[in-house]
């Protein structure tokens, strides 16, 4: 009499453990590239910022001769001079007045708190030379590209 041995259907243990180790090392590699996707969209949304606070505060100085008081007086409409500009020199707005800090126009810092309506917390603004920076608590943190301390942006 012959027996015949039951052949049984679906994978060893060793196969279920080699593919099982395949996906944790792939894993390995993808996940820290994901994680750090974030940062580096962080990073370009502020450089963007930035720029195009920079941008709007180089328009007004060229249009009315004087910096901004306060970056708040890049949103104002036109005929509503903001104080201290030469009369009929003032051809804002330089930003949209809509979104942005407070629903004020001026964009945020996308390394601040994203519910204070405060400007002070986004943005260091000098009126002296019309820089804009971040601000202080900032400073010390770097790029994850390139390793610039974000005071230098």
């Amino acid at each position: 009499m012959q027996t015949k041995r039951a052949r049984r259907r679906g994978f060893t243990l060793i196969e279920l453990l080699i593919v099982i180790s395949v996906i944790a090392i792939l894993a390995l590699i993808v996940v820290p590239r994901l994680l750090g996707a974030g940062r580096k969209a962080k990073e370009s949304a502020l450089k963007g910022n930035l720029q195009q606070l920079r941008n709007a505060i180089e328009q007004f100085q060229s249009d009315t001769g004087i910096y901004p008081a306060a970056l708040a007086d890049l949103v104002a409409t036109s005929g509503s001079d903001p104080t201290g500009t030469p009369a009929d020199s003032y051809k804002g707005p330089y930003l949209t007045p809509k979104g942005g800090i407070g629903g004020t126009g001026i964009p945020k810092n996308p390394f601040s708190s994203q519910t204070s309506a405060t400007v002070t917390d986004h943005w260091l603004y000098t009126t002296a030379d019309g820089s804009v920076k971040v601000p202080a608590a900032q400073d010390a943190l770097t790029t994850v590209e390139d390793g610039v301390t974000f005071d230098q942006l």
